[in-house]
């Protein structure tokens, strides 16, 4: 199979231009001498070629022209929006893997952050330990040394933008709040995740690229379980839950603001999550998907 890419900074760059050539077509139908010597009654167009053939002449190609350049600058416009809109959601996509990637980096920072505190912790309290052995060498923890602060932000730069997150911690080092933001070109991703109760549960609030936002409360369970409300700026709200056993398989099941309900199920934590029912207020029935091999 080829491989399929689409360049989305490309395609948010045609619907700026698209949306351009259409403001420049409208002030030229409106506010040129074009046109309004095209729509003058018709005396005066008379009076201003001083020959009527040629005024009618004139006002013929105005006629035939207003149209359509109006439905040009209308499908310029669409064509833009469109183009806008595909480009948005690939970004929105990529945006969300990058801001995963972005807080499990900087997770990942704060682990090791807190292996070489913890060490050079131990180490202030046992320096009476620090005398070579039999062998001439000091003991490991000897060589401890102070890592600083904790590391709270992490940039990674890209050839058109930037992934930067930021976290904020309590008392004792633990991450409260994670803050994402993606750009690419003029394109930009903000995601901002809040915890309480010890991490177990939690709010998201996301911003897309074309300013639409969610708000998600998450309440987690055993073995990963979970319930999230998403809730998008019209008020409307997704339902999800997940039901996970010790392997991390199990069910899930997406319910709609439209009354949708989607079903998926995993063997194991290493599978990805199939469909095994869709059912929606139009349906007599449930649709029934049986299980691939």
């Amino acid at each position: 199979m080829p491989d399929f890419a689409i360049d989305y900074g490309l395609l948010h760059q045609a619907r700026k231009d698209l949306h351009d050539l259409a403001d420049r077509i409208g002030p030229r139908l409106g506010d040129t001498v074009f046109s309004q010597v095209g729509s003058i009654e018709y005396g005066d167009s008379d009076s201003v070629f001083g020959n009527e053939d040629l005024a009618e002449s004139f006002r013929s190609l105005y006629r035939r022209a207003k149209h359509p350049m109006s439905k040009a600058e209308d499908d310029l416009r669409e064509l833009g929006d469109i183009f806008g809109a595909v480009a948005d959601g690939y970004f929105d996509v990529d945006a969300q893997i990058a801001d995963g990637m972005g807080m499990m980096g900087s997770t990942l920072d704060l682990d090791r952050w807190k292996d070489k505190k913890a060490a050079w912790d131990y180490l202030q309290g046992h320096r009476a330990d620090c005398v070579p052995g039999a062998d001439g060498k000091m003991p490991d923890f000897c060589s401890a040394t102070d890592p600083g602060p904790p590391p709270t932000d992490l940039t990674i730069d890209t050839p058109t933008g930037s992934v930067h997150t930021h976290l904020t911690l309590d008392a004792d080092n633990n991450v409260i709040k994670e803050e994402t933001t993606v750009v690419n070109g003029d394109q930009k991703y903000t995601s901002t995740t809040t915890y309480s109760d010890g991490g177990k549960n939690y709010t998201t609030d996301t911003v897309f690229s074309d300013g639409s936002k969610t708000h998600s409360v998450t309440t987690t369970g055993e073995n990963g379980s979970s319930t999230t409300d998403t809730t998008d700026q019209d008020g409307k709200t997704t339902h999800t839950v997940i039901s996970l056993n010790p392997t991390g398989g199990g069910t899930m099941m997406v319910s709609e603001p439209d009354g949708t309900v989607t079903e998926y199920s995993r063997p194991d934590r290493y599978a990805q999550w199939a469909q095994t029912s869709k059912t929606s207020p139009e349906d007599d029935e449930s649709t029934y998907y049986p299980p691939t091999m």
